[in-house]
């Protein structure tokens, strides 16, 4: 009886000495951002657009639906500008949801991650959140109004994954884009969205190009997908339309796939002058042809040289325009720093990309003509 007396006051005094929930975020309380664009603004001030949901109740006996809303403030930082945002809406402002963080030319070509600090340093921060460039206004693509999703927060999330499951774009996401702009070795490449405010969406244009933390260049969609295949990074249905007629006058074009990609940099040091290698081996399959004769063993041997020569040719294109940006999205100075670490400290560190020679090596496979004899 004594220790079913002793229980019994244990299990009572127990729940007294709990301590409650003390870091709770009631909803109803939050603004939920979903969207953020940075734009500069005046006298080296900022402009944000925030983005974020409002129900519209029950209407005509049916669900209540939701629909988005923007903000638009201006501060002296990011940070500054959600600060002001708060002092326009009921609830308090609460980005630990945001889906994608975009940014405009302007904005992107003066450094990413001075916006982005606020973002990466709060421990409740939205580091999956997706990071973008838009050519232009971030504004326009905030405000876009397009019918593809109830919100333009989730609109643009499905549209990077889609173009990062495709080949389009490289997957960068706040956590993982900030620590390459504090570290200035490897820089990363992010998404280039061009906005149709006439068709209601958005446009893939290629990716932008980084040097440490400003924007320096563009490549077109081609060159991002080369740049992808060159960089490993082996996406599905990662396909290339070529023209196979060396006079450009008559144009016989043809589209392969790339169906497998074993990619490797390869370093070749010369009185200690290094010459960086990315060597890819690919197989494809062709698509579409409509000149056909694809059963013909010598017609295949002479597409499949051609084919290997204009992929070569824009390999090589794709890699002058990152050295012309300066930007070393391959790694090229971590991977001489790994290997040949003395010759780095002594003579690459920091190094300009442009100074250091790349070659493409490309070796093709064609494994897939299609169906039809």
């Amino acid at each position: 009886m004594r220790n079913i007396i002793k229980r019994f006051i244990v299990l009572t005094t127990i729940p007294f000495l709990l301590s409650g929930c003390w870091d709770q975020r009631l909803l109803k309380e939050q603004k939920l951002i979903l969207l953020i664009g940075y734009d500069k603004g005046h006298n080296g001030k900022i402009i944000s657009n925030t983005d974020y949901p409002i129900s519209k109740g029950v209407q005509n006996n049916s669900a209540s639906t939701t629909k988005s809303t923007i903000l638009t403030t201006e501060g002296e930082t990011a940070l500054d500008t959600l600060l002001h945002a708060d002092l326009n809406i009921s609830e308090k402002i609460d980005i630990s949801k945001a889906q994608v963080v975009l940014f405009g030319e302007e904005m992107a070509r003066q450094g990413l991650y001075k916006e982005l600090d606020h973002i990466y340093r709060n421990p409740k921060g939205a580091l999956g959140a997706k990071v973008a460039i838009i050519e232009g206004k971030a504004r326009d693509a905030v405000r876009i109004k397009q019918e593809e999703a109830n919100l333009n927060g989730q609109y643009y999330d499905e549209y990077l994954k889609s173009g990062e499951a495709t080949g389009f774009f490289t997957n960068y996401n706040v956590q993982s884009v900030c620590p390459l702009l504090l570290k200035h070795t490897k820089d990363p490449l992010l998404p280039l969205l061009k906005i149709s405010p006439e068709r209601h969406r958005a446009r893939s244009i290629g990716m932008a190009l980084f040097n440490n933390e400003k924007m320096t260049g563009k490549l077109n969609v081609s060159e991002s997908k080369m740049f992808l295949l060159l960089n490993g990074e082996k996406k599905q249905k990662v396909s290339f339309l070529l023209n196979t007629n060396n006079q450009d006058s008559q144009k016989e074009f043809i589209v392969i796939e790339i169906l497998n990609n074993r990619q490797k940099t390869k370093l070749s040091v010369k009185n200690e002058a290094v010459t960086a290698i990315l060597s890819s081996k690919l197989q494809y399959r062709i698509t579409e042809y409509p000149k056909d004769q694809l059963t013909n063993p010598i017609l295949l041997k002479k597409l499949n040289k051609t084919i290997q020569k204009r992929l070569t040719k824009k390999a090589e294109k794709t890699i002058a325009k990152l050295q012309a940006a300066n930007c070393d999205g391959f790694g090229i100075e971590e991977e001489i720093r790994v290997h040949h670490h003395q010759l780095w400290k002594e003579k690459y560190k920091n190094a300009d990309i442009k100074n250091i020679p790349i070659k493409a090596k490309l070796d093709l496979e064609l494994i897939n003509s299609g169906i039809i004899n």
